[in-house]
């Protein structure tokens, strides 16, 4: 077999062998630790235990934060049943992971979900970018089960 054509096959094995393989899951970025932090202030604050970052719901959370910038959108996810989500967002001058908790923390409905005693496993989104006609929005997304 020529060295061109033999070249050529294990070039397509490797790129075959590199494509079937499963994708690298994102660790949480920066603010998303400091989001998943500030939510466990607030349970512990309140007597509850903590929640343990879920590599499956964390990469949903963080893909979901990017698609609401991306899409000039804000709604929530279609998620499974038995998974709760909560989003906000603001500007970049003020809004931090605490802003994000302390909204949450001052809406009913929202509050029942971050201090749901059943709760175990959070993931969280955090992402940063124009948005909705804003120059720099920061985008939170906190997905617990």
């Amino acid at each position: 077999m020529p060295k061109t054509v033999r070249t050529a096959l294990v070039c397509l094995c490797f790129t075959g062998v590199l494509s079937v393989a499963a994708p690298a899951q994102a660790a949480p970025t920066k603010m998303e630790k400091r989001l998943v932090s500030r939510i466990n202030d607030a349970r512990q604050d309140r007597g509850l235990r903590t929640l343990r970052t879920a590599s499956s719901i964390q990469s949903g959370a963080h893909s979901w934060s990017r698609h609401l910038l991306r899409t000039d959108s804000f709604h929530h996810a279609r998620l499974r049943s038995g998974t709760g989500e909560v989003i906000a967002w603001g500007t970049c001058s003020w809004f931090k992971p605490g802003a994000a908790v302390r909204a949450w923390l001052r809406s009913p409905s929202h509050r029942t979900l971050l201090l749901r005693g059943s709760f175990r496993r959070v993931g969280t989104g955090w992402a940063r970018g124009s948005w909705n006609g804003y120059g720099c929005v920061e985008m939170a997304v906190a997905r617990f089960r």
